[in-house]
């Protein structure tokens, strides 16, 4: 009873601060990207977007009927919290780890702001890593539930289908196995499904389209190693010391030196207590760090840092579940990582409290108060920065001036699923940019204008600035 009221309490302050964050928290461009997407086209349309984007399709068919019922873009921030709640939830009254360690891994950056309150599909994986954890044991018992559990997990991001595709193989010899010694053929239907899904991925990604700019395509343009282990330093040390000016220049290393001696005592013992997860932890990890290099790197995002805690997290709690033993060393290792990562925490809720994430919402209150003229329509210079302008104006009809047609959210082929118009005729033309000299040649001048620099942005991120201006015929 008291273990359940020191939960219950941990998961209140848990939803206090998350919603507080949430109704605070102005969506950006990757936010409202997803959300444009599933409010403006159709379903049929919706999956040929998903090819382009490079993601699969479960978060869009997710946020589809609130955004087709013309819920506000709120309603996608209540969904990303909601899933990571469930998340805290299950981890909270089902994992092996004592209350300190909850308490660490619940409050680190990562489960209690990156997550739940930046809506992205990232959200939807902690669910399925704690899904999967808890019927491990149990697997073959549930083991259409659990291979339900491992197509969700797929079907959330790309950087989830090592992790997902490694517990499919795992799930192959073991079903195989099974079937030898009790020739019956029904053992083996979970893994039909689970094919096709794998399939269904594989296609998805197999044509996501060359001008997708986070994909790479060359190996010309691959980051250096030293921006892989930026990455990393991110669910490290790298948003504290920016703040002690003389450790800015050893962040990196800082970083790496504190993750890789943890990591590596992690693994270690997960070779001594089982070669099962040792394999599955080391593929997952590896994947992912390749995925990070080879294939999608664009920014430096927490969310993508977060997930080989996420990874390392469950495999320690698997490794409890296969073995029975709670292992000190293990644990204290994870719990290395996560003391780490939640002294991170108090440094982005101040700059989410204190800063304009994106702006995108003030411009938009200022759109619906002043621009109420019929014939008004808004111009972006770019929709991909833009875009989360547009979330917030879903009666607005918005225009782009670069594939000339009217599109809310960034097509990596700007002219695709959209037909191209001639410019509107009006006597008032009104547009949203962030590039000075480009307005005075196109005769705007400035109605209104918001710069507010967001510093969970890297510094050497261009400041986003956004500029309403207007020229009249």
């Amino acid at each position: 009873m008291k273990n359940n009221k020191s939960n219950i309490f941990l998961i209140f302050i848990y939803i206090l601060i998350t919603i507080i964050l949430l109704f605070h928290h102005e969506i950006w461009r990757d936010e409202a990207q997803a959300w444009c997407i599933v409010r403006d086209l159709g379903l049929i349309d919706i999956f040929k977007m998903s090819r382009i984007e490079g993601h699969p399709i479960l978060w869009y068919l997710l946020l589809y009927p609130f955004a087709k019922l013309g819920f506000s873009v709120i309603s996608m921030q209540i969904i990303s919290l909601l899933f990571v709640l469930a998340a805290v939830i299950v981890f909270v009254f089902k994992s092996p780890f004592n209350y300190f360690q909850k308490c660490i891994f619940c409050f680190s950056a990562g489960m209690l702001y990156y997550l739940p309150v930046i809506a992205r599909n990232y959200a939807l994986i902690p669910i399925c890593l704690f899904i999967i954890a808890v019927l491990w044991k149990d697997r073959h018992k549930h083991i259409w539930l659990y291979s339900l559990a491992i197509i969700m997990l797929s079907q959330t991001h790309l950087y989830m289908l090592g992790f997902s595709f490694i517990l499919f193989c795992l799930l192959i010899y073991e079903l195989c196995k099974k079937y030898n010694e009790e020739k019956q053929i029904k053992v083996l239907y979970p893994l039909i499904m689970l094919a096709i899904n794998f399939l269904s991925v594989f296609f998805i990604f197999n044509h996501t389209q060359e001008g997708n700019y986070a994909l790479k395509t060359e190996l010309q343009i691959l980051p250096s190693f030293w921006d892989t282990i930026k990455l990393v330093s991110l669910v490290f040390i790298h948003s504290i010391v920016k703040y002690i000016t003389p450790l800015i220049k050893y962040s990196t290393l800082i970083s790496l030196i504190c993750f890789i001696f943890p990591v590596g005592i992690i693994f270690y013992r997960f070779f001594k207590l089982s070669k099962k997860i040792f394999i599955i932890s080391v593929f997952s990890i590896g994947y992912l760090l390749c995925i990070f290099y080879f294939v999608y790197f664009n920014g430096i995002l927490y969310q993508k840092a977060f997930l080989l805690l996420l990874i390392i997290a469950v495999c320690c709690w698997i490794v409890i579940e296969e073995t029975n033993i709670k292992d000190k060393i293990l644990l204290w290792s994870l719990n290395i990582l996560f003391i780490i990562s939640l002294m991170v925490s108090p440094f982005v809720i101040y700059e989410e409290l204190k800063y304009n994430f994106s702006g995108s919402k003030e411009i938009a209150e200022y759109i619906k108060q002043n621009l109420d003229d019929e014939n008004t329509f808004i111009a972006f210079g770019n929709p991909f920065i833009y875009s989360s302008v547009s979330a917030y104006l879903p009666n607005k009809k918005l225009y782009n001036v670069i594939s000339n047609s009217y599109i809310s959210y960034y097509s990596f082929k700007s002219d695709l699923n959209n037909k191209k118009d001639n410019m509107p005729e009006n006597k008032k033309y009104y547009i949203i940019h962030n590039n000075v000299s480009q307005i005075e040649e196109m005769g705007f001048h400035i109605l209104y204008e918001l710069k507010k620099k967001n510093i969970n942005i890297d510094i050497k991120e261009c400041e986003e600035i956004f500029k309403v201006c207007i020229k009249e015929d």
